[in-house]
């Protein structure tokens, strides 16, 4: 049995799992409404989140999963990337109690947790991985696509400037919606009768051809649009629901856009089956076009329970799981904002 403990933005996380990938308990102490009156994660507030919640979070998980620390047989911590002073925080935690109960220590990073995530399921084992993934990591601080083969991962590509969920957050703390936007973004995105065409958002594109992202322009270009035409969460509703449907398409549109060009450029046997993962894969739309997407070209598509989409413990405790020489000497793992 493994504990697995995240701790790398604003969510305070502790889980429990089986060695088959079962999830006997996964906690979440959320940091959202320390968050909401600033649009956004302040690090500091995060950190003294995190040391206020870790531990009573840990009891209460062996507490609730019936099970004491002689059941532990090793400890899975997220050791980056993210914000350096969260991260401390758990990264000490587990050393402390690694150390101290003379329990095998697991550093994970936070995107292998993210790109396995799709393979937990509510309820029993795992789902068991194929030998070769395309994974997208789609979330606040990550936009990426990965070729995963038997547990290699190779990046192929990445955002040169703001990540997805992150251009989510930043224009709906513009036009005045609550954080976190892209649920909220989502929500208005959804109501009235929508009409496609009334804002028009460009594709970005290099001149090398690369099929990086890059959402900084559709952001950049989304707040203009919302201050020339008076676009608020107080305003015209209609406009509000056709800013929202055309900006959120647009996001999702260069999403599938580099899809297609990695896809294309894959060598032949192409992957098997393609997965979701990050807090951007609870969207409604991207999971819809996904689905479709995979089912043109014949080939499995993996959408994870909306309950690992965002930030989880399960899912750093089941990418531990994904290496079984990976547990160390507590006192040589470090935590770190940026991994290579």
């Amino acid at each position: 049995m493994i504990l697995g403990i995240e701790t790398s933005c604003d969510e305070t996380a502790v889980a429990v799992l089986d060695d088959d990938g079962s999830v006997r308990i996964n906690l979440i102490a959320s940091q959202i409404e320390r968050h909401q009156p600033f649009g956004g994660v302040v690090p500091e507030i995060a950190s003294r989140e995190h040391l206020q919640h870790l531990f009573p979070l840990i009891t209460r998980a062996l507490t609730d999963a019936k099970l004491s620390w002689k059941d532990v047989e090793r400890i899975a911590v997220t050791a980056g990337p993210g914000l350096i002073g969260a991260l401390l925080v758990g990264v000490a935690g587990a050393q402390g109690l690694a150390y101290g109960l003379g329990l095998p220590l697991v550093p994970v990073n936070h995107l292998e947790g993210h790109i396995f995530s799709p393979y937990l399921q509510r309820e029993g084992a795992s789902i068991a991985l194929p030998e070769r993934f395309l994974s997208l990591v789609v979330s606040g601080g990550h936009s990426s696509i990965y070729d995963v083969r038997r547990g290699i991962i190779t990046m192929l590509n990445r955002t040169r400037d703001d990540a997805i969920g992150e251009t989510f957050d930043k224009v709906a703390k513009f036009i005045g919606l609550p954080y976190p936007g892209g649920p909220q973004i989502e929500k208005h995105a959804n109501g009235g009768r929508i009409d496609r065409k009334r804002f028009h958002f460009a594709m970005p594109q290099f001149n090398e051809k690369s099929a990086d992202f890059s959402y900084s322009g559709i952001k950049a270009g989304a707040i203009r649009l919302a201050r020339e035409h008076g676009i608020s969460a107080t305003g015209d509703p209609q406009l509000l629901a056709d800013f929202c449907a055309t900006f959120q398409e647009a996001l999702i549109d260069q999403l599938f856009d580099r899809l297609e060009v990695i896809w294309s450029q894959l060598e032949t046997p192409r992957p098997t089956e393609v997965a979701v993962a990050g807090g951007v894969a609870a969207n409604t739309a991207v999971r819809e076009r996904l689905s479709a997407w995979a089912a043109k070209r014949e080939v499995i598509v993996r959408l994870p329970e909306k309950r690992y989409c965002t930030d989880n413990a399960a899912m750093i405790a089941f990418a531990a799981l994904q290496k079984p020489e990976g547990a160390t000497d507590p006192r040589r793992v470090s935590a770190r904002s940026r991994v290579q």
